[in-house]
């Protein structure tokens, strides 16, 4: 397996896992969740942004596949309306 492939593979695997996580935390309390998402992809985005530390090519996808899937799973809970968490103060 290439490292394009590991990181490839490595990004699809965190977006599935972390969107299913948050598909089920959504189920179980859907006020609290969606509030929650928003806080964590703030961090995210922050943490995406401070890798002075050199976590690398398979960190930074890891990064960015769990702030995909919160931005996914936002724009599904938003009804496609084009909003997202840069757009709204909250």
């Amino acid at each position: 397996m290439s490292m394009i492939d590991f990181i490839d593979e490595h990004y699809d695997d965190t977006f599935a896992a972390t969107y299913g996580f948050l598909v089920e935390m959504h189920k179980k309390n859907p006020d609290e969740a969606e509030s929650q998402i928003r806080r964590t992809l703030k961090s995210l985005y922050v943490r995406q942004g401070n890798d002075w530390t050199g976590r690398g090519a398979a960190g930074n996808a890891g990064v960015d596949a769990s702030i995909a899937a919160h931005e996914a799973l936002l724009a599904e809970l938003d009804g496609g309306k084009g909003e997202n968490d840069h757009e709204r103060e909250t």
